[in-house]
């Protein structure tokens, strides 16, 4: 019988109102991080009583995935709407990213949870979406970013190069890349990279109702020209409720595969809000998923959108292994140019066939090649469709 795996709960605000009363209303934006100078795994997280007052913890993680020793590390106000965070040897710490109310700010972090220096990303602009990071590693020049963030804007997901991410007087950020295009609005976001795949997950709100969560990802090389290519994660949740967001990629603490994401209790009410203690009532459960998340076969199809505008630089897929593709096409009759190549790295070495097609509603490509560059005139809009079976 199919299975797409299980689902259990792992902090439930409500059982823990005398314990920890600072959790009493919800909680959030679970990131899980292995720290190898310590040799354990440590959950952030964000917690609330009141939800306009989020603020972000940290706990330790044992291997039959209990917590421990949960501590508050950065308190309100402002409200930390959303934590992202990764360990860096170089500070032996953590490198914590927070959205505050429209700001991106990141912080290093001690060993002890110490805050050692901060400084202000983004000051105006942002959702309350957090920003995922990943490190960069490989041969260092000062040139080259050691590190990458990504975060919505609505309909988008943007990507940032980051120079001397291990020291934020010296820190530098890259102009905005669109990293992927699908779902409207894009929020809570959290950066992943497995073996042969990196991209993030982001929660997005499907129907004006319905809070889901999607995959965007590419293949094994990196490189600022590529895009993704996006899907919604089957999580097998459902209740009356049935909303989660906040979606995060994990092996611990037991080597299990899972996502973990936040379960939405409540949501905008049909009349003005008075207790924010019973607004965002979140709790943060886990899926063990028992399909592979990573494979674009699990999905079946993968999308992406690209708007031309005189500012667009075209962008570059990797397929991955996509048995076809359908190009749909806003004005119709707009003709476009394929650039295909056997891999991101022959692409980008100039190994490229070009093609021209003129579409006039949908045109279906079969058995392209994997590196896949599109291009066309102004003003046209071509929505991509990658075919996996």
């Amino acid at each position: 019988m199919y299975s797409l795996g299980k689902v259990h709960p792992l902090i439930i605000p409500s059982l823990l109102k005398e314990k920890i009363p600072d959790l009493a209303g919800g909680v959030g934006t679970p990131r899980m991080i292995y720290d190898p100078e310590r040799g354990c795994w440590l959950l952030f997280f964000t917690g609330w009583i009141n939800a306009n007052r989020r603020e972000v913890f940290v706990a330790e993680v044992n291997k039959d995935f209990t917590l421990e020793n949960v501590k508050k590390i950065l308190s309100a106000p402002p409200t930390r709407d959303a934590v992202n965070v990764a360990y860096n040897p170089w500070i032996d710490g953590y490198i914590l990213l927070t959205t505050e109310g429209g700001s991106l700010h990141i912080r290093h972090f001690d060993k002890d949870f110490n805050e050692v220096s901060h400084k202000c990303l983004v000051e105006k602009g942002m959702q309350d979406c957090g920003a995922g990071i990943l490190m960069l590693m490989g041969k260092y020049t000062e040139e080259n970013p050691n590190a990458v963030i990504f975060y919505p804007r609505r309909e988008k997901v943007l990507m940032r190069l980051v120079n001397r991410v291990d020291d934020l007087n010296l820190l530098k950020l890259s102009d905005e890349i669109v990293f992927s295009h699908w779902a409207e609005p894009n929020d809570v976001i959290d950066a992943f990279r497995v073996n042969d795949k990196l991209g993030v997950l982001v929660e997005y709100y499907t129907d004006k109702q319905s809070w889901r969560s999607r995959i965007a990802m590419t293949g094994d090389y990196f490189t600022p020209e590529l895009r993704a290519l996006s899907a919604p994660l089957p999580v097998p949740f459902n209740d009356a409720y049935s909303n989660f967001g906040h979606p995060s990629f994990t092996t611990g603490p037991d080597g299990v595969p899972k996502v973990l994401f936040s379960f939405f209790m409540s949501h905008a009410p049909p009349f003005p809000i008075t207790d924010y203690s019973k607004q965002w009532r979140h709790e943060i459960w886990v899926w063990e998923p028992a399909v592979n998340i990573f494979d674009p076969r699990t999905y079946g199809r993968m999308y992406d959108k690209i708007v031309f505008s005189k500012n667009t630089k075209p962008p570059l897929y990797d397929l991955m292994g996509a048995e076809k593709i359908i190009l749909q096409v806003k004005p119709r009759g707009a003709m476009l140019t394929l650039e295909e190549s056997s891999s991101i790295e022959d692409f980008l070495e100039g190994s490229i066939a070009e093609s021209r097609l003129l579409v006039e509603n949908k045109a279906v490509v079969e058995n392209p090649l994997n590196a896949l560059r599109i291009k066309a005139e102004e003003n046209v809009v071509v929505y991509l469709t990658a075919i996996y079976s």
